[in-house]
């Protein structure tokens, strides 16, 4: 019985020794072997929701320079967010059944309409912008360059743009990202959001909002290639069961939205020091920085905390007009260190 009792000791060990080889040489313990394309034409591709949006974002802006030549219609931009009442050119926006707004990070969607009745109080005035005057003002060194500002100097069309590109595209891109487990088309639909075309950067044409700024930035920041080799990597990861390197590609990719956004303000803030002489346009500018360092709260999945924004806000004047160049290089040095962007915080 005892030597009975061995051999069927044996044989169960060996039984799970066996099993345990066959586990550790299975294929889905093995990285897939394919190959990640150099465009984003992947078959069955589909972003055409993200293009859609990107569209009536891109209308709701052009409406807001209507500002400029006389009284804004709020109502009209108001309807637009939600998509009703037929308010779009563009007649496929207004029968697609989207809408920007609940797309939207929850804080941006009241936000927006406080950006669109402040910028039509702007637009009721027929004062030209100066010091504690709502109006529109025009560029002291180009007099067709007009801008329409509060009394305190913000432009808040560009912080409308700005805001969007954080609660609207950041926030849809990012949360897709850190969703954990991501289909096909919901990565297009973050691709979509990126707005550039299927071979970037090599064809840069009709990129837009995140899409120009990842260009604008690249001197200091590639981002053009981290985000491009990242989708496409990850998407071709999906494709092909590889969820280790889709995850890895995601991480990339959401990290990279939020140094992104620090960059674009970087950006902002060399453009504002070519200005530092023409009030009107130097806060333009500063409005365009000040709405990226704000978007920031839009990103659910940021490192920053929510003092660290504030901090940053601080730095800018209450009055964009009492602007100095101290200001601006403590906006500079904070965003800088922020984003560990201290060796190029002059060159993006």
């Amino acid at each position: 019985m005892k030597k009975i009792g061995q051999a069927i000791g044996l044989s169960i060990a060996v039984a799970l020794l066996v099993a345990g080889c066959k586990k550790s040489d299975s294929p889905a313990d093995t990285v897939p072997n394919y190959t990640v394309p150099t465009t984003y034409n992947f078959a069955g591709a589909n972003f055409a929701d993200a293009t859609t949006r990107l569209g009536m974002v891109t209308e709701m802006s052009n409406l807001m320079k209507n500002a400029l030549t006389g009284v804004l219609d709020g109502q009209k931009l108001n309807d637009m967010f939600v998509n009703s009442n037929a308010t779009f050119a563009t007649a496929g926006y207004n029968t697609s059944g989207l809408q920007i707004k609940n797309q939207c990070f929850l804080l941006l969607q009241t936000d927006v309409p406080k950006f669109i009745d402040s910028l039509v109080k702007v637009s009721q005035s027929s004062q030209p912008a100066s010091r504690g005057v709502a109006g529109v003002g025009a560029s002291s060194a180009n007099a067709a360059s007009k801008y329409a500002l509060t009394g305190l100097g913000v432009n808040y069309a560009q912080v409308f743009n700005k805001s969007i590109m954080g609660g609207l595209i950041c926030y849809q891109i990012v949360t897709t990202m850190a969703s954990g487990d991501i289909s096909e088309h919901n990565w297009d639909l973050a691709f979509g959001y990126w707005g550039v075309p299927i071979d970037f950067p090599t064809n840069k044409t009709g990129a837009k909002l995140w899409g120009s700024y990842t260009t604008q930035v690249d001197a200091g920041y590639h981002a053009n290639k981290i985000l491009m080799d990242a989708f496409l990597k990850g998407r071709a990861a999906i494709t092909n069961k590889d969820t280790k390197t889709r995850d890895e590609q995601a991480a990339i990719i959401l990290q990279t939205f939020e140094r992104l956004t620090g960059a674009a303000a970087l950006q902002e803030v060399q453009e504002i020091k070519e200005s530092m002489s023409d009030n009107i346009t130097r806060n333009s500018r500063l409005s365009e920085c000040y709405g990226f360092v704000n978007s920031l709260r839009y990103n659910p999945k940021r490192k920053i905390t929510d003092a660290q924004i504030d901090a940053i806000l601080a730095l800018f004047p209450k009055s964009f007009y009492d602007l100095t160049l101290t200001d601006v290089n403590n906006i500079r040095d904070a965003v800088a260190k922020q984003y560990n962007f201290e060796d190029v915080k002059d060159i993006l």
